[in-house]
């Protein structure tokens, strides 16, 4: 039997978030285009994806294909037992106006006793985001009250099926 003593796993944080995409390429121009992240290298791997983040660090691994179907074949949507992925944010006030202009229902929320203000949208795979942004740095921000109801709707995103990386 050995003597060494066993030390614990730390957790330094969370590596990336994997998602089935029905269309990779219309996710990819979502989360380009409304989120603001930008394609990362990705390993050659034998099926369709992409990987997304900033300053060269994958936050989002998208897979396609056969690999990201449900075992019936279909291709799954929303995020199951997950309720939802959040992101350290900045520019709470872009990103509502980018929210607006793509037509997306989101909703906007206050934790309270905090200075974080949140804005939670839905991607096109059904998975609820939510940005959270810390109102000391955001300067002029004045998060509304809005309270859309965010059900997912595959004719919202139908705007990014036609974008081109």
């Amino acid at each position: 039997m050995s003597t060494s003593a066993v030390v614990p796993t730390r957790i330094a944080g969370l590596a990336h978030v994997a998602i089935k995409a029905a269309d990779v390429e219309a996710t990819i121009a979502f989360y380009q285009q409304v989120i603001g992240l930008e394609l990362v290298p990705r390993p050659p791997f034998n099926f369709p994806g992409a990987w997304l983040g900033t300053d060269g660090n994958a936050l989002v691994h998208l897979y396609g294909g056969q690999r990201a179907l449900a075992p019936d074949g279909s291709n799954p949507h929303e995020t199951g037992s997950v309720d939802h992925v959040s992101f350290w944010a900045q520019g709470y006030t872009g990103q509502r106006a980018r929210l607006e202009k793509f037509g997306l229902p989101f909703r906007e929320a206050r934790p309270p006793e905090t200075t974080l203000a949140q804005l939670f949208v839905l991607d096109p795979n059904g998975v609820m985001l939510e940005m959270t942004y810390d109102l000391r740095h955001e300067p002029g921000a004045e998060p509304g009250r809005r309270n859309d109801a965010l059900r997912w709707t595959p004719s919202l995103y139908a705007q990014f099926a036609s974008s081109k990386r």
